[in-house]
């Protein structure tokens, strides 16, 4: 009973620190392409600025996952939010400045990434460290991870930027400066200790070339693994491209929809409604169907709600389609979440982590520029009608190859204590093995 006691007090440290980062998350993400139409609205440079938040997972995933392995991850998350808060500052003043351009936009865009892929890396990977394997502990930690972050990011976040950016643009990234550092000293009081993976003795001096090609081959050979990350790199492909057109199609002077950047904010409010109902259903539906029944279809349900804003360019379309996406995309995150650290044994989870990222991940930046470039030149339906036939061919192909028994059969047991004994005996049987 103790021990769950501060099991449970060290993940709600874990997920405070997590929450308030979001919080700064939602801001920024709702704020910055808010401020980037008042100074361009062109489909081409609004992609670059998508696309550009997006490439450090593409060019920094693989590497970025093998350092969360062998560093402290508790010490990874606090460096990346500290370098975080220092970014949202400089953008800061160089608005409060005058400085501000789309190009300055771009380069924090990239920066701030770079501090998303350490930063979130290492905060997936502590959750079985601070949780254990066991898929409805982990399902359940999922959902309270997923929960927290929806409210933050999407219900308090827009809004809040909206009411930011009619205060000046200097603060919409100076007051989620502030929110980050809160999260460094939740995280740097709250949560002691030491958070190092434990490497097999045999891996411990493996070199960093060796450990990069291991994490992409694990990915790369798993029968579960890989053909859920190929969809979901397309899905996300798609996903990328139409969320960078998707502001542009109903905001501002000239578009089809006529929203302004506030109504715009509040309605964003409709995404974590959905989601924290979808992290609630997760479980339940979990249990009452297989989990591969429930990602299948809450990928292609979602798939189709892209078209509502599309057909009915509007307000009660665009609340109508994010609560949709809410629901359903948590859902179907929170349960194929807890999938791949029940796959993964622990030493190897960081860098597998950030290979899977790669893929999932290192496709939305080419699906922002591909996007902008298209709807450049053919207009934004076209892009539009486009992703959802590419997003319901990657759902069918991930329901044909990955059934419900293949997940079950390579799932890995949790280690029990004559496991750990056995083990134990075995090493002081036999030699150490060589430096």
């Amino acid at each position: 009973m103790l021990e769950t006691r501060r099991t449970d007090r060290r993940f709600s440290v874990h997920l405070s620190a997590v929450g308030l980062a979001n919080l700064a998350d939602g801001i920024v993400q709702t704020g910055i392409p808010l401020i980037a139409i008042t100074l361009t609205r062109s489909p081409l440079l609004i992609g670059l600025l998508t696309a550009a938040a997006w490439l450090p997972w593409l060019l920094l995933g693989i590497p970025a996952g093998v350092f969360v392995d062998r560093w402290d991850r508790r010490r990874t998350m606090l460096v990346g939010l500290t370098c975080r808060a220092a970014v949202l500052a400089g953008l800061g003043v160089a608005a409060a400045t005058g400085l501000l351009t789309t190009w300055l936009l771009v380069v924090f865009a990239f920066a701030y990434g770079v501090t998303e892929v350490f930063t979130d890396l290492a905060a997936q990977a502590q959750v079985p460290a601070l949780v254990g394997r066991d898929g409805v502990a982990l399902r359940r930690a999922n959902s309270k991870l997923l929960a927290v972050e929806s409210v933050a990011n999407g219900f308090v976040g827009p809004p809040l930027a909206g009411f930011l950016l009619a205060l000046g643009a200097a603060w919409v990234t100076g007051a989620p400066a502030l929110v980050v550092a809160a999260a460094i000293i939740v995280l740097a009081v709250g949560l002691r200790g030491r958070f190092s993976a434990r490497r097999p003795e045999a891996q411990a001096q493996t070199s960093m070339s060796v450990e990069l090609r291991e994490g992409v081959a694990t990915v790369w050979r798993h029968p579960v693994l890989r053909p859920m990350l190929i969809a979901a790199g397309v899905w996300n492909f798609g996903g990328t491209a139409i969320s960078a057109l998707t502001l542009l199609w109903l905001v501002g002077p000239g578009s089809a929809g006529g929203l302004t950047p506030q109504t715009w904010s509040l309605a964003l409010v409709a995404l974590p409604i959905g989601a924290v109902i979808g992290s609630s259903l997760a479980g339940r539906a979990a249990q009452r169907f297989q989990e591969m029944h429930v990602v299948v279809a809450c990928w292609g349900i979602n798939a189709l709600l892209n078209l509502l804003p599309l057909l009915w360019p509007g307000l009660w379309s665009l609340l109508a389609f994010l609560f949709g996406a809410g629901l359903f995309g948590v859902m179907g995150n929170v349960i194929g979440g807890s999938i791949r650290p029940r796959m993964v044994p622990e030493h190897l989870l960081g860098r597998v982590q950030g290979a899977a990222r790669v893929v999932a991940f290192g496709s939305m930046p080419l699906g922002a520029l591909i996007g902008g470039q298209i709807a450049e030149l053919f207009g934004i339906p076209v892009v539009i009608v486009g992703v959802v036939v590419l997003m319901l061919a990657s759902t069918a192909f991930v329901g044909a190859m990955v059934p419900q028994r293949l997940v079950d059969a390579h799932e890995l047991r949790e280690p029990s204590d004559d496991d750990a004994a056995e083990e134990a005996g075995s090493a002081a049987a036999e030699p150490a093995p060589a430096a």
